[in-house]
């Protein structure tokens, strides 16, 4: 097996400049997902004695059981009826139906994945570019083990490297993660390509070391999102929801609360519950907190 020390032998700083020149002037909207991840590897692979490869060191991290994950699911304006027709049902408050689902940053068409942001329901609100005032819904989940998570765009680890060594680390991290975090609008979808094919090639662990991928939040910076494998979600427990709007003032995010909702005794059925219940005192006493 190659360490990294040893690969980066190999890494001529000035061609690895020149082939992301090359790679950023490709028209991915054109390209395969295939044609793709070609290019991405033409990018970070460098000739060594043990043929043309390339050596990344993931960085890994963990979240305590105990840690709160956010999701928001937007709340269509003619849905007011107690119980929302959009959050009726437990299956509402999990990653949707694979039939609906479009290409993301970590996926591809029809697979779905459970998009959070860990601790900060802020960032869940930015991510889906929730206005002031808008109604929705903020569901919560909570680790019940650790969660283990591939960190997407963090630095590697220089210890042992020397100056131009970490020089070039740094430069091929840099390269996945500035294609990684593209901005992807109506029309530029394709990009995903990109930042799917990274995640699938590049930071994709066994499954029993990895639970999730985390990456930089694109909408609020200094952040992060943290993305559950298929079959991983198990490691959570869903709390509740939220049916909420939020103001911000400055910095800060002001959340206003309406009801909450739970699981029902039935097991698939949501009940909704008043701010002031028993049951919303019991899942979410920080509402209570938060008007004092």
């Amino acid at each position: 097996m190659v360490d990294l020390k040893d690969f980066l032998k190999y890494v001529d700083a000035t061609h690895l400049h020149d082939k992301i020149c090359r790679f950023r002037d490709l028209d991915f909207k054109r390209m395969s997902y295939q044609e793709v991840q070609s290019a991405i590897s033409d990018v970070i692979a460098f000739n060594t004695p043990h043929g043309v490869i390339s050596v990344l060191m993931p960085m890994n991290a963990s979240y305590p059981a105990g840690t709160r994950f956010y999701r928001v699911r937007t709340l269509p304006d003619d849905d007011r009826k107690i119980p929302l027709r959009a959050m009726s049902k437990v299956s509402d408050c999990w990653e949707p139906p694979e039939n609906i689902v479009r290409a993301g940053r970590l996926n591809r068409d029809n697979e779905s994945l459970l998009y959070t942001a860990p601790i900060s329901p802020s960032v869940a609100v930015e991510e889906m570019k929730v206005a002031d005032g808008e109604l929705f819904s903020l569901i919560v989940y909570e680790a019940i083990k650790k969660i283990n998570v591939t960190m997407i765009g963090a630095q590697p680890n220089i210890e042992g490297l020397d100056g131009e060594e970490v020089l070039k680390a740094r430069m091929i991290q840099d390269f996945l993660r500035h294609e990684f975090i593209r901005d992807v609008g109506v029309g530029t979808e394709y990009l995903y390509r990109i930042s799917e094919s990274i995640t699938k090639d590049y930071f994709d662990l066994p499954p029993d070391l990895q639970d999730a991928w985390c990456y930089p939040s694109i909408a609020k910076k200094g952040h992060f999102n943290v993305c559950f494998r298929k079959g991983k979600r198990s490691k959570l427990k869903l709390v509740g929801s939220q049916i909420a709007s939020v103001s911000r003032e400055g910095d800060d995010y002001l959340f206003q609360a309406k009801l909450v909702t739970k699981v029902g005794a039935d097991g698939e059925s949501l009940t909704y519950h008043q701010i002031g219940s028993d049951e919303q005192r019991e899942l979410f006493p920080e509402i209570m907190l938060a008007e004092m």
